[in-house]
């Protein structure tokens, strides 16, 4: 039997098994997703450790059927899967601690008549909606002299109780979006808290030579109907928020690390921290954008073209 065939029987069977531990190897590598907590790669445990957790997922009887009913082919049945993986590995991505808060801000936000969200950024009701400055630094020590109040909970509070109270959230974001001079996406302005409550740092787990070679051309990945204007704003956010030697590590992405390193002044090692954390930038910044592929896409058209400039000037312009 076929996937496919097993699906429409009403099971889970071992052809099936096999296609989702090879789908999710792949998006997880190709879409630079990181591996289960405590584990460095995609190895066979982890992807093991996500199809468990896919599989014993309550939304996942869904899954299915929507696959078995729509899917008219294997080969329909993997590509339609992988858009299915891509979303569950989203989903788990926003259980991290700056994914929680990106929740948390929406929610808060979305219950106050003070601030108004459009086309996925927030601003004050009296105040510009243009995008703002998108500089982290600058951000986290705007709102570095505010005092921090967490909800009071009983003796069995969870451990993942909000980091903060709603009044303070709403204190936070609109000292941020007054810093910033305009609107702000979520992730931005969880990111900024995030710093000043030293959550959500870029996680060490993720090996960045998976995402080597994983990025398509930006011309086969744009969707000529959405709003290019919006992505190029987001884009350029993120591309805000990369130093000179990360630019250049993502401009130079196919590079292997040892041939990378000379041409950031650095040894081996430390060019292969740089590109890491650029990479993990980028996942965290994009990890629960419906778009993020394709302003991935021109965050890399950015470094690439800012790195011609630089190479053309012999050094930073």
């Amino acid at each position: 039997m076929t996937p496919l065939d097993e699906l429409r029987g009403g099971s889970i069977g071992d052809e099936f098994v096999l296609l989702l531990h090879k789908t999710i190897r792949a998006v997880a590598v190709t879409r630079n997703f990181p591996p289960p907590d405590g584990l460095t790669k995609w190895d066979g445990e982890a992807v093991g450790r996500i199809v468990s957790e896919f599989v014993a997922d309550p939304q996942t009887p869904r899954r299915l059927v929507d696959l078995a009913t729509t899917c008219s082919s294997d080969q329909a049945l993997k590509a339609r899967l992988q858009g299915t993986v891509r979303n569950f590995l989203a989903d788990l991505g926003r259980r991290t601690p700056i994914g929680k808060l990106v929740v948390r801000l929406n929610d808060v936000l979305g219950k106050r008549a003070e601030f108004v969200r459009m086309d996925g950024r927030w601003s004050l009701a009296d105040g510009p909606n243009a995008p703002g400055l998108a500089d982290l630094d600058r951000l986290a020590e705007g709102i570095r002299p505010h005092e921090i109040l967490t909800p009071k909970w009983g003796h069995d509070a969870r451990r993942d109780a909000p980091v903060a109270d709603a009044e303070t959230i709403a204190l936070l974001c609109k000292a941020l979006l007054e810093v910033a001079g305009g609107s702000l996406t979520s992730r931005m302005m969880a990111s900024a808290i995030g710093v000043r409550l030293g959550l959500g740092q870029a996680p060490v787990s993720l090996d960045a030579t998976s995402l080597d070679g994983a990025w398509s051309p930006v011309s086969s990945m744009i969707d000529g109907t959405a709003d290019e204007a919006l992505r190029e704003t987001r884009a350029t956010e993120i591309f805000a928020l990369l130093n000179d030697r990360e630019r250049l590590a993502l401009a130079w992405l196919e590079y292997p690390v040892r041939e990378l390193a000379p041409l950031l002044g650095v040894g081996p090692s430390q060019a292969h921290v740089i590109r890491k954390g650029a990479t993990e930038l980028l996942k965290i910044e994009l990890v629960d954008d419906s778009d993020g592929e394709a302003v991935a896409a021109q965050v890399l058209e950015l470094a690439r073209l800012w790195t011609e400039q630089w190479t053309d000037s012999g050094g930073p312009t």
